[in-house]
């Protein structure tokens, strides 16, 4: 699990940090105890690269989609 902290950094997963940071700084000042457990959630998420589909369940394929057939039938409506 850990082995993701110093791989993969980009953009979003840095906003995603930064989000959570936010808002749990946020919810420290504000003294709301639910959402500095949220922001703790949302900081700890980013930085073990962990998320809903921590599976892979839902990552796009990098299949080459060159094969795919392009010839499409039209129908003429008059």
């Amino acid at each position: 699990m850990f082995q993701n902290l110093f791989k993969n950094w980009n953009f979003v997963r840095l906003l995603r940090l930064a989000m959570g940071i936010f808002l749990t700084i946020e919810a420290v000042r504000s003294g709301m105890w639910f959402l500095i457990i949220t922001g703790v959630i949302f900081t700890v998420m980013p930085l073990l690269n962990i998320g809903c589909c921590s599976g892979t369940n839902c990552s796009v394929s990098t299949k080459n989609h060159k094969q795919i057939n392009d010839e499409i039938e039209y129908d003429e409506i008059k």
